[in-house]
């Protein structure tokens, strides 16, 4: 009969395997990326310069300031909701003939 993967056998055989056979693996690997990011971190930033930079910062504050306008998100009424309105102004210009 075959051994559930709960039993404590298949367990520790897989510890085993985790820590002997796998975690070098994973260790090397992460020193690997560790060294690879250090060594990126030393090479100077090809992408833009301080005052670039300024400027792009000043040109996004300057955004910001005419984002604040007021703006209308109502719309135009279209369809039922325009039906609907007309119909109620008629009535009650008629009503107030009356």
């Amino acid at each position: 009969m075959a051994r559930s993967l709960r039993s404590h056998t298949k367990k520790r055989y897989r510890a085993i395997k985790r820590e002997h056979v796998f975690k070098p693996v994973e260790d090397l690997r992460l020193q690997r990326l560790s060294e690879a990011q250090a060594e990126a971190a030393k090479k100077p930033n090809h992408g833009t310069t301080q005052e670039e930079h300024e400027a792009i910062k000043a040109e996004a504050e300057v955004a910001m300031v005419e984002d604040d306008k007021k703006v209308s998100t109502s719309g135009t009424r279209s369809g039922k909701q325009a039906r609907k309105l007309r119909e109620k102004k008629k009535k009650s210009k008629a009503s107030s003939k009356w």
